[in-house]
């Protein structure tokens, strides 16, 4: 050893650090990793001087092929024509920024719809000063997003059209219904008016019921549907939708054979909702099944766990090749203009989305063309402990009398169609009540202004000059009608519908056309009111 190596602190050299890449290097490093946006670099003129993977993929171009080209072979050429490319360059000079969407151009000439964003890009001199020295361009392919906005769009501008034509078709409907109840009430008629009746009785059932699905599409859709979920037994389900096309069996000469146990088969449903799903298969098996067919209902329990109610016809059966999408919207499974029954094509798509909001689940089995069909809904079945507290929902009308005749009522229809007007008019007058018909707002105010008392007033919301929630505001200020009862009688039927009439004064919403019963049972209503006066 040394003498003076005890002077001496020995210690390890640490290698030396790697170089630091430049703050640059890193950043690129990122942007180039990108997958989902086209980040890339433009000069002062638009020019493509730098180009990332997003870009690549979103833009179908290398960074070989493009750069060095003007940033407009992105752009329709509509677009290039009236100079959008220079105006977004000199809005991000001036501004700092400019943001758009539009149609872009891929490589392969193919359109997608794209979120754009080009930012100004400065550089600090010495001196302070800064200096435009290109542009950042980060794109985003869009078309899905605006695809779905698009069906959003498009499936909320249906649902306007679907219950701006269940207006329009209602309104006429209205007075042909109100004068085929004129037509009810006279007691000697031919056989051949009789069956004339019974006609029209029969297509107006048929219109309306083509209306109600058609707005029902388009409340499901948009989940505008709520369920009054209660113990409900299938077999009163069977018996109710039973007798609603008891008319039309009867009609075609058809067997309609119903099979169940004797004790309850109970599901937590919405009674009016289920009993639209056992009429729309049991109409089903009607139509299309001949004169003469025999149609079989089946009630049962399966696995402890089921409710089943299951539909079998010896009808025209259904083709292999389009049984998986009859439940599809509109889907027609007899497209042939030769088809004895025809439709929208709704009727099972609604009963699909009935059962599934129910929790259950519909399907339909066909030996073919010719062989009959069966459809079968399972539901979940309510456990025992909860069956003892089955009830119902009271769906019948309460007390209206057999031909709503009683004590005479005072009357105000206001409504601008006069055929709709009129027959109702028509109506009520044979049942023995005094009515006054106004045509406009301005007419019932005079009219109301004149009588001594008004004990109903039937009022159509869709009027021009003053709609109806204007007309009733005024008409409450008629002292003669201070305790009448109203009613809106419209066309728009929607849940909202009724529940802005409520909230705005009505008593009553009516959805034109407006059934006999309904009528009967608003006068009894109106005449214990006025008992109680």
């Amino acid at each position: 050893m040394h003498p003076d190596s005890s002077a001496w602190d020995v210690q390890p050299v640490p290698p030396a650090p790697a170089p630091i890449a430049p703050p640059e290097e890193p950043f690129r490093i990122l942007v180039e990793s990108v997958q989902d946006y086209a980040i890339f670099m433009l000069d002062t003129n638009g020019y493509i001087v730098s180009w990332n993977g997003g870009a690549r993929k979103i833009k179908g171009y290398t960074a070989e092929e493009v750069i060095g080209r003007h940033f407009s072979i992105f752009y329709p050429p509509e677009d290039v024509a009236r100079g959008k490319c220079e105006t977004e360059l000199a809005t991000a000079a001036s501004v700092g920024r400019v943001e758009d969407e539009g149609w872009r151009v891929r490589k392969d000439g193919t359109m997608f719809w794209a979120n754009v964003v080009i930012a100004a890009v400065y550089r600090t001199e010495e001196d302070g000063e800064r200096t435009l020295c290109g542009f950042a361009k980060v794109t985003r392919d869009m078309t899905e997003r605006k695809r779905l906005r698009d069906l959003e769009a498009a499936s909320h501008h249906m649902n306007e059209f679907l219950a701006t034509l269940a207006h329009e078709l209602r309104n006429p409907l209205a007075p042909v219904s109100n004068a085929l109840s004129v037509m009810m009430l006279e007691p000697l008629v031919s056989p051949t008016l009789r069956q004339c009746r019974d006609v029209i009785d029969r297509q107006i059932s048929h219109l309306t019921r083509l209306v109600d699905d058609l707005l029902d599409a388009g409340r499901i859709t948009t989940g505008k549907v709520a369920l009054r979920l209660a113990p409900v037994d299938l077999r009163d389900v069977v018996s109710r939708g039973m007798e609603m096309i008891r008319p039309h069996l009867a009609l075609r000469q058809q067997v309609a054979e119903v099979n169940g146990p004797d004790t309850g088969v109970i599901v937590n449903g919405d009674m009016a909702r289920l009993v639209q799903i056992a009429q729309s298969l049991f109409s089903n098996a009607s139509k299309f099944s001949e004169q003469g067919g025999h149609i079989s209902v089946d009630i049962a329990q399966e696995n402890r766990a089921f409710a089943v109610i299951r539909v079998t016809d010896d009808g025209c059966g259904i083709d292999p090749a389009v049984i998986d999408s009859i439940f599809d919207l509109f889907v027609q499974a007899d497209t042939r203009l030769e088809r004895k029954e025809s439709g929208l094509g709704i009727g099972l798509t609604l009963t699909r989305w009935l059962v599934e909001m129910h929790g259950g689940s519909v399907s339909a089995t066909s030996g073919g063309l010719g062989r009959g069909a069966s459809f079968t809904v399972r539901l979940p079945l309510l456990a025992a402990s909860l069956a003892a507290n089955n009830g119902h929902d009271g769906l019948g009308q309460a007390g209206a009398s057999e031909n709503g005749r009683g004590e005479a009522l005072a009357i105000l229809i206001v409504d601008d169609n006069v055929d709709s007007a009129d027959s109702m008019a028509m109506l009520l007058r044979m049942k023995g009540h005094r009515v006054h018909v106004a045509y406009s707002g301005a007419q019932a105010l005079a009219l109301a202004g004149k009588t001594n008392d008004i004990d109903v007033a039937l009022v159509d919301i869709a009027m021009p000059g003053a709609d109806g929630f204007t007309v009733l505001q005024r008409l409450k200020q008629v002292s003669a009608l201070r305790g009448s009862l109203f009613a809106a009688m419209t066309g728009f039927g929607q849940d909202s519908d009724i529940e802005r009439s409520l909230s705005r004064g009505f008593d009553v919403h009516l959805t034109k056309p407006v059934q006999l019963p309904l009528i009967d049972a608003l006068l009894e209503r109106a005449t214990e009111r006025r008992t109680a006066r």
